[in-house]
């Protein structure tokens, strides 16, 4: 009983491959025939010129869309440039703006223009400290600090261009009166990793103190800009004005 059931699943097994033999030769039929369709059909002049064809069709799109978006982005570069032209120009009678009030005007319908066609772009962002430099020449300096403040927060402007937006608003405040204000946005540059304009921000600290009436406070900082930047050409400005102990030991090393 054993025996026959071993010997009946020999014959299965055997009966199993030959299926499977059959399979796989059918397989290899199948795809031998599907090899010299492809062979035919890749070697058919109408499939070789259709390839030809959709190739060039492929390459005047892509030339086609590259060509669209550099005209997009010459546009871009021409509408930025073009309001800086404006702002940048003279103003008067032999000029195409009256006085100062009006090219500020025109350029400041340019440059929000900018601001809305780019959005999101590192012109916008420089058309917005464009536009407070604007709005701070005349004279409103209430919108020109909210310009500086969004193009800081865009964070696409370059270290010396972002350097504008603290100046601006550090002399909106301090062209006010707002001497504190003026000393805590100049302090925020210094927090700044840049390199650039650490001695203005230190010159202009200690002037600020210096109207709130606080000559230590303003000596620190002058000292701070003799230490730190001593190549600045704002050092001549602080003669006089540091320690006295510190100025008599700058004296010595001469007197000898």
């Amino acid at each position: 009983m054993a025996y026959s059931r071993l010997r009946g699943a020999r014959k299965f097994k055997k009966k199993e491959d030959e299926t499977t033999q059959a399979n796989l030769e059918a397989q290899d039929a199948f795809q031998e025939q599907g090899k010299k369709l492809v062979d035919r059909i890749m070697t058919h002049p109408y499939f070789v010129w259709g390839t030809v064809a959709l190739i060039i069709v492929i390459i005047a799109a892509s030339m086609g869309i590259s060509s669209v978006v550099k005209k997009g982005r010459d546009a871009d570069a021409n509408e930025y440039a073009e309001a800086v032209k404006i702002i940048e120009s003279k103003s008067g009678e032999s000029t195409g703006y009256a006085d100062e009030a009006q090219k500020m005007d025109k350029a400041l319908k340019a440059f929000e223009k900018v601001i809305a066609d780019q959005k999101g772009s590192v012109s916008a962002a420089s058309a917005m400290v464009y536009a407070g430099k604007a709005y701070q020449a005349k004279n409103d300096c209430g919108k020109a600090v909210d310009f500086y403040k969004k193009a800081r927060d865009t964070k696409k402007l370059s270290a010396d261009i972002l350097f504008l937006t603290y100046e601006g608003e550090a002399f909106c405040k301090f062209d006010k009166g707002d001497y504190d204000g003026a000393i805590t946005v100049w302090k925020s540059w210094l927090d700044v990793k840049s390199p650039l304009y650490k001695d203005y921000a230190l010159y202009y600290i200690g002037m600020s103190y210096e109207k709130l009436g606080k000559s230590e406070e303003a000596a620190v900082h002058y000292k701070r800009l003799q230490d730190e930047q001593p190549k600045s050409l704002l050092i001549g400005k602080i003669a006089g004005k540091l320690p006295a102990k510190e100025a008599a030991a700058k004296e010595e090393p001469s007197a000898k």
